[in-house]
């Protein structure tokens, strides 16, 4: 008797999990800056201050918008994409007119800045995007963001650095890091759990515009350095 009531008991305890919401996203904190240290997420960022810590974290939510007349959707799972212009098809894209400018892809990244302390004593904050095989293409790229869901979105990072990595065959890999501090700063300071950056390349010449940038596979990272 006791054994059946201690499996029925374990069967009620295994239900009652089986209902619970699963944890989909948890934030960890991220720690004062008692010593120099980098948690870089394997982006090749280069600190201002030997004294000071860097530390990266990644988004909690990566879609690409693809932006074509009658078919306009997100994307999700994707190890890289190309961001600029390329002919519309009409069994993909559902166009009634199929030539330029062709559809456009946008990157639409998500962070938490709510990990970092308020307190801390910022130095720099850099979106930090890589790209497998044309890095400079992304130095003219639009990158704007946006502290609230509706709010509009405002062009940021003017200031852009490149790291280079390896060469393969004249291929040329690397990182395209730009400056968010003062945006960044602002989400830290008010508490803000989600910020949204949409990096995007113009359709002005399709035919040699493209630019492929890492999503699943090497994702963007923001990197704040900080004392």
């Amino acid at each position: 008797m006791k054994s059946a009531f201690s499996l029925l008991l374990l069967a009620a305890l295994l239900a009652l999990g089986a209902c619970a919401d699963p944890v989909k996203y948890t934030s960890r904190k991220v720690a004062p800056c008692a010593s120099p240290k980098t948690a870089l997420l394997g982006a090749p960022y280069a600190r201002l201050s030997e004294s000071s810590c860097a530390v990266a974290i990644a988004p909690f939510d990566l879609a690409v918008w693809n932006e074509a007349p009658y078919n306009s959707h997100k994307v999700r799972g994707m190890d890289n994409i190309d961001l600029g212009c390329k002919p519309l098809s009409p069994s993909t894209d559902n166009c009634t007119y199929c030539g330029l400018p062709g559809h456009s892809n946008t990157l639409m990244i998500n962070f938490d800045p709510s990990v970092y302390s308020e307190d801390l004593n910022m130095g720099r904050a850099m979106l930090a995007v890589y790209s497998p095989n044309n890095p400079q293409g992304l130095v003219n790229a639009q990158l704007r963001g946006r502290l609230n869901i509706g709010d509009e979105m405002q062009s940021l990072a003017r200031n852009r650095e490149g790291v280079a990595g390896t060469q393969r065959q004249q291929i040329v890999d690397g990182w395209i890091f730009f400056d968010v501090t003062n945006f960044v700063a602002r989400a830290i300071n008010e508490r803000r759990n989600s910020i949204q950056f949409e990096l995007s390349v113009p359709c002005q010449t399709p035919a040699n515009n493209l630019v492929t940038v890492g999503v699943n596979k090497r994702e963007p990272r923001l990197v704040v350095e900080f004392n």
